[in-house]
């Protein structure tokens, strides 16, 4: 069992990353319907695996393995959709709440890691009055962006803010996010905000999962819980 309060206390820098711990990204224009637009755009045909599929992550991919051409031109259209996709986002409960509170801290540092595009986190951060409260967003700025789960976004945060893995933790919704924190010696804290997702990450020992943005915000806020 790991003291949250404790754990937070000790590491005022938390990385958290977009899509699940502070909105859901595709809740108000669907990630099939995003994947259907791009696979549309990128004006190649797809295997069939991929014309059905609902990751539009897994359309960048194969684009990247096509040519640089193409791995470009879809990037540019997945930020063009994700800017739209965030406009109508449902942000995840307590979670801006947090990102203030931890922000506040004395010390307190708060920065978001992700591979969504820079250009809709931002939008999305600026539309809710967040984004004075985030002191950077390391997130894909083009298809050569090393994803998670390299640790290249990771690490380039801990540069960005001058800290260093004692100090902060990195909080995530997949096991790629906890696969990442790993590579860059950061403690992760996996948010299981799914059914099944408490078991999935149970293999790869994060410091804590939480079911709840609420369990950060209280660990925060100074309240004796644990997760």
């Amino acid at each position: 069992m790991t003291d949250l309060r404790r754990f937070m206390a000790e590491r005022p820098c938390l990385l958290v990353d977009f899509d699940g711990p502070v909105c859901a990204v595709f809740s108000g224009l669907s990630s099939r319907h995003v994947a259907e637009q791009l696979g549309a755009a990128m004006g190649v045909t797809l295997p069939d695996h991929l014309g059905a599929t609902s990751d539009p992550f897994e359309l960048l991919q194969y684009a990247a393995e096509i040519s640089d051409e193409v791995a470009v031109k879809t990037e540019r259209e997945l930020t063009r959709l994700e800017v739209q996709a965030v406009a109508v986002a449902s942000p995840t409960p307590y979670a801006h709440d947090l990102i203030r509170e931890a922000a506040g801290r004395d010390g307190g540092s708060v920065a978001v890691v992700s591979n969504n595009s820079a250009e809709a986190i931002d939008a999305y951060l600026h539309a809710h009055g967040l984004r004075t409260h985030v002191a950077g967003i390391y997130a894909r700025t083009s298809a050569a962006t090393q994803l998670k789960p390299s640790p290249h976004l990771l690490q380039a945060a801990l540069a960005g803010l001058r800290a260093d893995a004692g100090t902060a933790s990195f909080t995530g919704d997949s096991v790629t996010d906890v696969l990442a924190a790993d590579a860059a010696a950061l403690p992760a804290i996996a948010y299981a905000n799914k059914p099944g997702k408490v078991e999935r990450f149970a293999p790869y020992a994060p410091a804590a999962t939480i079911t709840s943005m609420a369990a950060l915000l209280d660990a925060v806020r100074g309240q004796a819980i644990s997760q």
